[in-house]
């Protein structure tokens, strides 16, 4: 174990790339890759950050404030797990003490097994009585996840799964990052009866693309989009020319069908949030009930009584050669990561583990019973 920001925390790495994974809600706070500068394209906070545990509003709170979110932000860095349910507790939920975007990112996880390459972790939600486990794999310039949860009661239950990427300076850099991803239709989250339009197109207080970062400030933006239904895996990638770092994460679309988009530049933030998830809904469990569906596409998984539903992603960083023109899309085949290259049709490859493959990972997302 090491320390990050004077947090404890686990780093496994390979040759090219590094993660770090802290103790306190599992954020994966940084992903280097090691011959593009060191660069983490993640959002670290530029102000101290503290263990979520230790959240003391008296103490705290005129540092992070004292709502549902607070205990989250105090904590909060780079990719983190929102479990399960993304958004919101209920009035009733926020005075029993529930916090934004669930249990896991609060909690204290525990290493079950690892080595300088792989990690084995696991957290037990006693609110929602699930029991959370996730290994990460460095290989090459990709880091493999794998994640499972279980029900531990004898109830089914629907739950949100969102995989909360947040980009930040100084890889993200209003008029210079660049981003691509395979998303359509596309609604605003807290207004889905706005009306529909396509990605890239960005709807807030001010309309942009979605294929940069916005050069004006501007905040409370968050659009929600559908991954494209033709393919089998989802993708993002974001690219800073000057620092010639491409960056990004794939994924089952039957897993994660939706992504939300969103942007917070003002003069005390600058991030960027590419959360790939199984629903673009708001809210704990009476806020998913209302509708099964949006466009035919189901916006949360069922996981039955005493049964397991697992989950696979994976991300990727690496070095842009001189000339680079950018990312026009991802995707996997061949044993290899291949990002094809804007303009030119030229591919970046790289190293595909085939048990990552997307015959593999279509297997997974189904509940497995007695687990």
């Amino acid at each position: 174990m090491i320390e990050f920001q004077d947090r404890n925390a686990w780093q496994i790495g390979s040759e090219e790339i590094r993660a770090t994974i802290l103790e306190c809600g599992a954020h994966v706070a940084e992903i280097v890759c090691k011959a593009a500068g060191e660069i983490n394209p993640l959002w670290v906070q530029n102000r101290p950050t503290i263990d979520s545990d230790r959240f003391d509003p008296a103490i705290h709170g005129h540092i992070y404030g004292t709502d549902s979110e607070a205990r989250l932000i105090s904590g909060l860095l780079g990719h983190n797990l929102c479990f399960p349910y993304w958004g919101r507790p209920s009035a009733a939920e926020e005075a029993a003490g529930m916090t934004f975007h669930g249990e896991s990112n609060i909690l204290r996880w525990k290493m079950l097994d690892g080595q300088p390459h792989w990690l084995k972790l696991a957290v037990t939600l006693p609110n929602c009585s699930i029991r959370f486990e996730r290994e990460v794999r460095c290989v090459g310039n990709v880091i493999y996840f794998s994640e499972a949860a279980t029900n531990l009661s004898a109830w089914d239950r629907p739950v949100g799964w969102c995989e909360h990427v947040t980009l930040g300076p100084p890889f993200l850099e209003p008029g210079s990052t660049v981003m691509v991803a395979n998303l359509t239709r596309g609604f605003r989250t807290d207004d889905e009866e706005a009306g529909e339009f396509q990605w890239p197109e960005g709807h807030g207080t001010i309309p942009c693309l979605l294929t940069g970062v916005s050069t004006v400030q501007h905040s409370d933006f968050v659009n929600s989009f559908l991954v494209d239904p033709a393919a089998e895996l989802g993708h993002f990638a974001a690219w800073h020319p000057r620092l010639r770092l491409l960056f990004g994460y794939v994924f089952p679309r039957r897993e994660f069908p939706w992504m939300t988009v969103w942007e917070d530049h003002t003069a005390a933030r600058l991030t960027r949030g590419m959360e790939f998830r199984n629903t673009p809904i708001d809210g704990t469990m009476r806020q998913l009930l209302r509708k099964a569906a949006i466009w035919d596409v189901p916006v949360y998984d069922w996981i039955d009584a005493k049964s397991t539903l697992r989950k696979n992603y994976a991300a990727f960083a690496v070095a842009t050669p001189e000339g680079f023109r950018g990312p026009a899309k991802v995707a996997v085949g061949g044993g290899k990561l291949n990002i094809v290259e804007l303009g030119t049709g030229n591919t970046l490859a790289l190293d595909w583990a085939p048990d990552h493959d997307a015959g593999a990972w279509a297997a997974t997302g189904q509940a497995e019973r007695g687990r």
